[in-house]
C-alpha cells in the first residue's frame, strides 16, 4: 500500500496544498511551527478518522473557515482507493469511492498508517484509558470486526448506565443488558490478548538487535477477569463479576467492571517501564512496538502500511537511526519530518524523495 496523493484544504495551517507521492522515504524539511506534524496528522486521520494531538475535531479547521476536507488516494494491488473526509463544526462526513460512509468501521483500515510521535513517549504514565485507547485503535485498523464489536459494546454499556441512573432500576431489564455486554466483552477480550502476544512476537527480536542487550520484554493484559481461551469459562467469570459488583453498580449508579475499566502493562526484565525504564529504553520499546505493528499489518494484510515518523530521529543515537531504517522493508512507503536533513542517515539502497515545509505550503525539491 502506498499514498498516491494528499490534498489538503483549510486544514489546520493549509489553505489549499497538494503532495504527489511515490513509494519510497519521503523527508519533510523544514523549521519548527511552519505544518510538518499537519501533513502528519492528516495522513493519520485518513486512517484512524481521529487526531492524535486533539479530541476535538473543530480544532482541525483552519481559523475563520467553517469547512475542511481532506482527500486521499491510495494503491493497493495496483487498485485505487479515494478517500476523503470534510469537516465542519456539525461534525465529519466520510466518503470513499465517493460514496458517503454511515459506519466509521467500514472506513478504519483502508489507509493503513503507523504513527511514531514524541507524545508516544508518554503513553507508559498516561492512564489506564490512554492504554486502552492505543491498543484499540490499533486493532481497529487489524479488524473491522473488532470495531464493530467495541462499538456495540459501548452502546450497551452507555445503555446499562442509564439504567442504573433510573430512580427505580428495572433489575429484569438489567440482567438482559449485562448478558448482552458481557457477550460483546468475550469477543473483545479474545481480540485484545491474542493482539498483544501477536505484538511481543513481532517486535522482541528488533528490540534486541536495537538496544543490543538482552532485556526481555513481556506485554501483560491486566484483564477484568482471569483469561481463558475458552469464550464459555470466560463467560461464567464475567457473570460472577458482574453479579458480585450488581449492588456496587446500583449504588454508584455506573458499570463499576468490565473492558472499559482495564489496564495494560509494558515489562522490561519484569519490571514496569513506566517506573523502571530510561528515556532511552522507553523510546527503544516504542521503536520496536510500531515496527511489530507494520509487520502485523503485513502478515495479515498482505498489504505494508504507510510508516509516520515524527521527528524520531533527533532523539535516536547513529546506531538506533541506522536500525531503524534498515529493518524497514524497503516496500514500506516512510514520510520522516525534520529540520536537519543531516540526522537522517541516506542510504543508497532506499530511494528518497525530499519536501519542503514553510508556513503551511510544501513543494517537492528535486
Amino acid at each position: 500500500m502506498i499514498l498516491t496523493s494528499l490534498t489538503l484544504r483549510n486544514f489546520r495551517n493549509y489553505q489549499n496544498a497538494q503532495m504527489e507521492l511515490d513509494h519510497g522515504i519521503h523527508l519533510i524539511t523544514g523549521i519548527n511551527a511552519q505544518g510538518k506534524t499537519n501533513l502528519l496528522e492528516a495522513i493519520y486521520f485518513l486512517s484512524t478518522t481521529r487526531s492524535h494531538r486533539t479530541g476535538d475535531d473543530h480544532d482541525l479547521i483552519m481559523e475563520s473557515q467553517e469547512l475542511a476536507v481532506l482527500k486521499g488516494r491510495i494503491q493497493k494491488q495496483s487498485r485505487n482507493i479515494d478517500l476523503r473526509i470534510a469537516l465542519s463544526p456539525q461534525g465529519k462526513n466520510l466518503f470513499l469511492y465517493q460514496t458517503s460512509i454511515k459506519r466509521v468501521s467500514d472506513f478504519i483500515g483502508e489507509l493503513n498508517a503507523i504513527l511514531f510521535c514524541p507524545d508516544d513517549m508518554a503513553l507508559f504514565q498516561a492512564s489506564p484509558r490512554a492504554r486502552r485507547r492505543f491498543i484499540d485503535m490499533e486493532l481497529s485498523k487489524l479488524s473491522k470486526s473488532y470495531t464493530r464489536v467495541l462499538n456495540e459494546a459501548g452502546r450497551l454499556l452507555k445503555e446499562r448506565n442509564a439504567c442504573l441512573k433510573q430512580e427505580h432500576i428495572d433489575m429484569t431489564y438489567l440482567d438482559v443488558l449485562s448478558e448482552r455486554l458481557m457477550e460483546q466483552q468475550v469477543i473483545i477480550i479474545k481480540q485484545r490478548q491474542h493482539f498483544l502476544e501477536d505484538l511481543l512476537k513481532n517486535c522482541q527480536s528488533f528490540y534486541e538487535r536495537l538496544t543490543q542487550d538482552h532485556t526481555k520484554l513481556r506485554f501483560d493484559y491486566l484483564c477484568c477477569v482471569p483469561y481463558s481461551e475458552a469464550e464459555g469459562e470466560l463467560k461464567d467469570q464475567l457473570m460472577k463479576k458482574f453479579e458480585k459488583n450488581k449492588e456496587r453498580d446500583c449504588l454508584y449508579r455506573q458499570t463499576t467492571v468490565g473492558i472499559h475499566k482495564e489496564d495494560f502493562a509494558f515489562m522490561i526484565n519484569d519490571r514496569n517501564v513506566s517506573s523502571y525504564a530510561s528515556q532511552g529504553q522507553k523510546r527503544s520499546v516504542l521503536l520496536a512496538m510500531k515496527v511489530g505493528l507494520v509487520k502485523m499489518i503485513y502478515q495479515l494484510t498482505h498489504e505494508y502500511p504507510i510508516l509516520l515518523l515524527d521527528d524520531v530521529f533527533s532523539e535516536l543515537d547513529e546506531h538506533r537511526k541506522q536500525m531503524l531504517l534498515q529493518e524497514l522493508p524497503k516496500e514500506v512507503q516512510t514520510l520522516i519530518t525534520t529540520t536537519d536533513l543531516k540526522e537522517i542517515p541516506l542510504s543508497d539502497q532506499r530511494t528518497y524523495h525530499i519536501w519542503q515545509v514553510e508556513s503551511g505550503n510544501i513543494k517537492k525539491i528535486e
